[in-house]
């Protein structure tokens, strides 16, 4: 009877040990994600402010060079889908129109946040100019979704708003 006591005892303390710890990984896993959102709400509206102008600013002269350098800032699948459309659409029409395209991200905010994804809602104004000389001024709300790769913030998607 005492050693089936003992046994009892010893696999409670057992489940209770068990117990404990899947509590307190729990706990330290909700921590890490928790600081890595509030690192990405503290982090992404000032980088989207800086890069929103670079993907969407180029002058006719330069635009494969500007292009290029912006596609350093998309994750890999975005990254392809805007060279394909630069490639067939963008640079085309902005040698042909002699395009220069201003961009300025004048204010942006946080959508949402987690610890490997983001999304930041950015308010660019752009100024389109042609060999017409007449400018176009346009005012867009953007959703900027961000994925972690690596260490590096990188766009993962730009939805007109």
């Amino acid at each position: 009877m005492r050693a089936r006591l003992i046994q009892a005892a010893s696999v409670l303390f057992a489940l209770a040990l068990v117990a404990l710890a899947a509590i307190a990984g729990g706990l330290y896993w909700d921590r890490v994600q928790t600081r890595a959102a509030q690192a990405a709400e503290a982090e992404l509206p000032a980088l989207a402010i800086q890069q929103i102008p670079r993907v969407f600013g180029y002058d006719f002269q330069t635009v494969e060079r500007s292009l290029s350098e912006a596609a350093t800032l998309l994750t890999p699948d975005y990254r392809r889908e805007f060279e394909d459309r630069a490639a067939k659409d963008i640079i085309p029409q902005a040698r042909e129109r002699q395009v220069v395209s201003q961009a300025h991200a004048v204010g942006a905010g946080m959508l949402s946040a987690q610890r490997d994804s983001a999304s930041v809602l950015v308010f660019m104004n752009r100024t389109v100019t042609d060999k017409s000389k007449e400018s176009v001024y346009d005012g867009s709300r953007l959703k900027v979704d961000y994925q972690k790769v690596d260490g590096r913030w990188l766009i993962s998607y730009i939805t007109p708003i």
